[in-house]
């Protein structure tokens, strides 16, 4: 083990494998197994580039249950960045042939062909809910599942009948624009949640903002470089940064928490495949910073909210204050501050299907300090995040709807 590495070789001597990021690891808290935790990690990718023990599937299995929440990051006192480590570690093993055949089928192939994922992805969630009602329990069958853990539980996302894509055209034009801004909208907002969509681009144009949706974007690849497939990950930025850099543009604005770290941050300085030539914002960050907000709201829906920290948008991209400061200021909304609202809330991206027992218990602290609130809406600026939520609070039968931070600015406009 070598080519990636060797890289970030000089985090694996800062290691003094203290133990403080064991207090902050979700994962850790639910197995309290060493190996599957930051300092057990590095200790394997150690004696693995030491050549002491071999790339086993024991080996990719324990790199694999990590949430890359960074947590471990943040309390590290010397300032050890496990999360590349683990990413580096990941690439070595897809380098072997260390990569299973979903991840192949989704990553390599499908989340580069923009038209086809919405089709293949409602008919994943399709048959996924028809075995949840015909497959008993301990049926055979349910060994060739993709993700058999916890699959009986499960309540998967409904795809959108409209893509963004197919909804807007390519620049959605106002009168007299202060800005022009494209617009990255990722994944999980254009197959499952394009009312995010539609409340980003009503909120922009509003504030009299030009948005610029190109078509041809495609994954930021977050979910494929995290899973160690640094090649295709680099060519999925190649291909956006060259779309987006042609555009007439002030700066990018994204909605989704992973995006916007990937854009920002990883394309230039883990991919190291070059960076936009504008700014790239989290739309709560945009409007809070750079947009003199209209005030003109209305009384629209009354609110009871609480809001979760992504962790890629607090952890990965320092932006904490900015949502809740709109929030604020909206006259429909009463917030309520959650307890550890930074705690991850254990989705993970394809984490929480891979390893569902795990996800279901770090879930379970983020219920407690929820059930202490007397509130309605949770609010969180992740698409990734409010799936997880929504399909607790399904499972529970909880009342709670889960919005993101967009779509409760622009109920405020009445929009």
């Amino acid at each position: 083990m070598h080519k990636y590495i060797k890289e970030h070789e000089d985090q694996l001597t800062k290691c003094l494998k203290c133990g403080t990021c064991l207090s902050v690891c979700p994962v850790y808290a639910e197995t309290k197994y060493e190996p599957a935790a930051p300092r057990g990690r590095i200790a394997l990718i150690e004696s693995a580039y030491e050549g002491k023990i071999d790339l086993s599937e024991v080996f990719r299995k324990r790199l694999s249950i990590c949430l890359n929440c960074k947590s471990c990051v943040e309390a590290c006192p010397s300032g050890v960045r496990a999360d590349d480590l683990i990413l580096a570690a990941r690439s070595e093993l897809v380098e072997r042939g260390k990569f299973t055949y979903i991840e192949r089928l989704i990553f390599r192939f499908l989340l580069k062909r923009g038209r086809l994922l919405p089709p293949v992805a409602k008919w994943a969630t399709f048959l996924g809910t028809l075995a949840n009602k015909i497959l008993p329990e301990k049926n055979p069958l349910t060994l060739f599942l993709p993700f058999p853990q916890g699959w009986k539980e499960r309540i998967y996302p409904k795809i959108a009948k409209k893509t963004v894509m197919d909804s807007y055209p390519e620049v959605v034009k106002v009168d007299n624009p202060k800005m022009r801004v494209g617009y990255f909208v990722g994944c999980g907002t254009n197959l499952v949640y394009p009312n995010i969509a539609d409340a980003v681009i009503k909120v922009l144009t509003h504030n009299d903002i030009e948005v610029v949706i190109p078509h041809g974007q495609i994954c930021c690849g977050t979910s494929i470089y995290n899973s160690g497939d640094f090649k295709t990950g680099v060519k999925h930025a190649e291909r956006n940064l060259e779309l987006f850099n042609k555009l007439n543009i002030d700066c990018i604005v994204t909605n989704c928490a992973s995006c916007g770290l990937t854009l920002k941050k990883e394309y230039p300085e883990f991919l190291k495949a070059g960076k936009f030539d504008v700014p790239v914002y989290d739309i709560s960050e945009f409007l809070a910073k750079h947009v003199d907000l209209k005030q003109d709201f209305t009384d629209g829906n009354h609110y009871k909210i609480t809001y979760h920290d992504p962790c890629h948008l607090n952890r990965g991209q320092g932006i904490k204050e900015e949502p809740r400061n709109i929030l604020r200021i909206l006259p429909n909304v009463e917030f309520h501050e959650m307890e550890e609202a930074d705690r991850c809330c254990g989705g993970g991206g394809s984490f929480h299907l891979k390893y569902y027992p795990v996800s279901k218990g770090i879930m379970e602290h983020k219920l407690k300090n929820i059930n202490k609130l007397d509130v309605n809406t949770l609010v969180s600026g992740c698409p990734g995040c409010m799936m997880r939520f929504e399909e607790t609070f399904l499972q529970q039968k909880l009342p709670i709807k889960v919005k993101h931070p967009i779509e409760i600015l622009c109920d405020a406009y009445g929009l």
